[in-house]
């Protein structure tokens, strides 16, 4: 509360100096914890110029704080989906227990195999193309897309001929599917799809945000970085498809 206190103050100060202030989003997402730092950020970079300086302040066991000035390539570089068409998009209803598991005061049955073993920084940093960017390779001698990424192609067998693309922005569409009902997940049934992406590559992905009943082959998806387990206290993230949505069910 103390640390909430002295941000509206500091805001405020701000504020009557001439600074122009993102919406803090509490009356439309609430406090994110230590994501809401850099959601703002992405709120501030949906709509600055080039030349623009932002500044992110944190304040909370200490202050921090980090000046960014926006360059011409930002335009390029923005989602399709801008943060607050995301917001208003919304998203399905959470059942009460389902947010009590997510939020870890109700505990469920974890799965009778061993646990899973908790992600490493330099493992993590070492595939960060992969984990971060969701990068494939491309052979430059016959143009097949590997993913994960290759040094070894499939088609040709071409060694170390290979050139990154990501593909975290690129959709793609399912070409089949299964529902796991006997995997651990807070969220069941797992939904595991195989997505063929626009341009070539498949990967064999969790589904999120996505109604079981709902999911065909040819489903149009995106991805998402969310999320996958929680091992000795570590969470671990990395992509997993989500269908994209209509512009009805934006408009709604």
């Amino acid at each position: 509360m103390a640390s909430l206190m002295a941000a509206r103050k500091v805001a405020a100060a701000l504020s009557g100096a001439g600074a122009a202030l993102v919406d803090d989003l509490s009356a439309t997402v609430g406090f994110t914890g230590a994501a809401h730092a850099g959601l703002l950020l992405a709120s501030a970079l949906d709509t600055a110029e080039a030349g623009a300086v932002i500044a992110s302040l944190s304040l909370a066991d200490g202050a921090d704080a980090l000046v960014f000035r926006a360059t011409d390539a930002l335009a390029a570089g923005r989602p399709a989906l801008l943060l607050a068409d995301q917001i208003a998009a919304g998203g399905a209803p959470v059942p009460y227990p389902t947010y009590l598991t997510w939020r870890g005061l109700l505990r469920r049955e974890p799965p009778r195999r061993p646990d899973p073993l908790r992600p490493t920084a330099p493992a993590s940093h070492r595939g960060e193309a992969w984990k971060y960017a969701f990068s494939a390779s491309r052979c430059q001698a016959c143009g097949r897309r590997h993913l994960p990424p290759q040094r070894v192609c499939l088609e040709c067998h071409a060694v170390d001929q290979m050139e990154l693309e990501r593909l975290a922005d690129t959709p793609g569409t399912i070409a089949t599917y299964t529902l796991d009902r006997l995997a651990f997940s807070l969220n069941p049934p797992v939904v595991v799809a195989v997505v063929d992406f626009d341009g070539g590559g498949r990967f064999q992905c969790e589904l999120t945000d996505v109604d079981p009943s709902a999911v065909a082959i040819g489903q149009r998806v995106e991805m998402t970085f969310r999320r996958l387990f929680t091992a000795e206290g570590v969470h671990n993230y990395f992509w997993k498809a989500k269908p994209i949505a209509t512009e009805s069910e934006v408009s709604v």
